[in-house]
């Protein structure tokens, strides 16, 4: 590489530069794109795409065999038309620059949310010796990138300067902290599945507000990257409309694989709002006893309790200690959507007592639940109506209350929020709004 070149450049102040034949000096083409292998740190760049003179499609040329780049001038590269196609080992990896990014979404981690991306902020390494690296380091989602792109930055700058003596600001995001909604490889037409790595740190109802703010297709796609229980925690947390839209449109099996991870009484809301062909075929694609679990729960009376319970709950028997119990709770904290209370069951999963987990951690390790369990409780039958139920909420103020049958045996419990929820929907339409 040539030593006009500089420490950072934008994407856009190198797509079109013209390119040239080191040999002859003759004009080949223009650039048009750049690739680049996401299997590092930092996207490193692996060459150069360029539209030739006279012909229909574009180009692959290796990054080692860029010459020299002058920049807003032009680019020297050595280019055999008959040399075979050159990759790094793995062409999964290398994604088209302009084409994944410019103009497109992405998801910010640092500040969970969606941003749109105007250029992007590559450096470059003159380290070695042979060829200089070029990495991809910052995404520009500022005004300023937009304005460059579009020619006008030096003279907004300019006039922005004058009024408010400085310059308009740079508005950069660490490449650490981007994830793609979806990228296009080096041929430029498959959508490869996204690695969702930075977004396991995201606490499921922030991945959902992400979800919110992106089309279908970036929706789906960010589905299929999450793993099954991350996926289903996420699912849950988006409104009904989103649910329904991204399980008619997931596959089948990958979709029948989340709804099964879901809380039990969360995948019943879902499947009750699908059209019966698409219930069916999910369905279909469950173990029979999660089917068996799901039908059960969707037979009971809308207005009872038993059509809100949730069928995860924590339970414990008498004789067990303390530090087994919270062995449990380490094991089933999950999977499990409430963990605060642990219900006591004797050997007929009769409802025996409540604890609290604070009780759990202020007590002796050895101390058996039967020494540590409160006999008062407050339960509900399956069939209690849904607003007796919020009007014991309303008393207590529990954050879940324990649904049993008419023999006494813990058959799920009810939240708070599902309670209230269903008693008025408003509020959930509010919520989701």
């Amino acid at each position: 590489m040539g030593s006009e070149i500089v420490n950072f450049i934008f994407l856009s102040e190198v797509l079109n530069l013209p390119v040239e034949d080191h040999r002859s000096h003759a004009r080949i083409g223009k650039l048009v794109d750049l690739t680049a292998t996401t299997s590092q740190v930092f996207p490193k760049i692996t060459g150069v795409i360029v539209k030739m003179k006279n012909a229909r499609e574009p180009v692959f040329i290796p990054w080692k065999n860029v010459t020299s780049m002058a920049m807003n001038q032009s680019i020297v590269v050595e280019y055999t038309p008959a040399a075979p196609r050159e990759t790094n080992g793995n062409v999964e990896s290398e994604i088209l620059l302009k084409k994944t990014f410019l103009d497109k979404q992405i998801i910010s981690t640092s500040g969970n949310k969606v941003v749109r991306v105007n250029d992007l902020h590559l450096l470059i390494d003159n380290t070695s010796k042979e060829n200089s690296n070029l990495w991809l380091v910052h995404i520009d989602i500022g005004i300023k990138g937009l304005l460059r792109r579009l020619g006008w930055g030096w003279i907004v700058n300019a006039m922005f300067k004058w009024l408010m003596a400085r310059d308009i600001k740079e508005k950069f995001v660490s490449w650490k902290f981007v994830q793609p909604t979806a990228t296009t490889n080096v041929y430029g037409s498959l959508h490869l599945k996204i690695d969702s790595s930075k977004l396991s740190e995201i606490h499921p109802a922030d991945i959902a507000d992400i979800l919110e703010d992106l089309g279908i297709d970036e929706r789906i796609s960010l589905i299929e990257s999450l793993d099954v229980r991350l996926a289903a925690e996420t699912l849950q947390e988006v409104p009904m409309k989103i649910r329904i839209q991204i399980s008619e449109t997931l596959d089948v099996r990958r979709c029948a694989g989340i709804i099964g991870e879901m809380h039990i009484d969360e995948a019943v809301d879902l499947l009750d709002e699908l059209s019966p062909e698409q219930r069916n075929a999910l369905l279909a694609e469950l173990p029979p006893e999660k089917v068996q679990e799901l039908k059960d729960l969707s037979k009971l009376a809308v207005y009872s309790v038993g059509s809100k319970m949730n069928t995860d709950f924590v339970a414990a028997h008498p004789a067990q200690s303390v530090g087994e119990v919270l062995q449990i709770l380490r094991t089933e904290s999950k999977k499990t959507e409430l963990i605060y209370y642990i219900y006591v069951l004797d050997g007929d999963d009769r409802l025996k007592g409540i604890v609290t987990l604070r009780h759990l951690l202020s007590s002796d390790p050895s101390m058996s639940i039967a020494e540590l369990m409160s006999e008062n409780i407050v339960s509900v039958r399956i069939d209690t109506n849904i607003k007796r139920v919020a009007q014991l909420f309303f008393k207590y103020n529990f954050v879940a209350i324990p649904v049993v049958n008419d023999e006494n045996r813990l058959q799920g419990i009810i939240t708070s929020r599902d309670a209230l929820e269903s008693v008025f929907p408003e509020m959930k339409e509010e919520s989701e709004s």
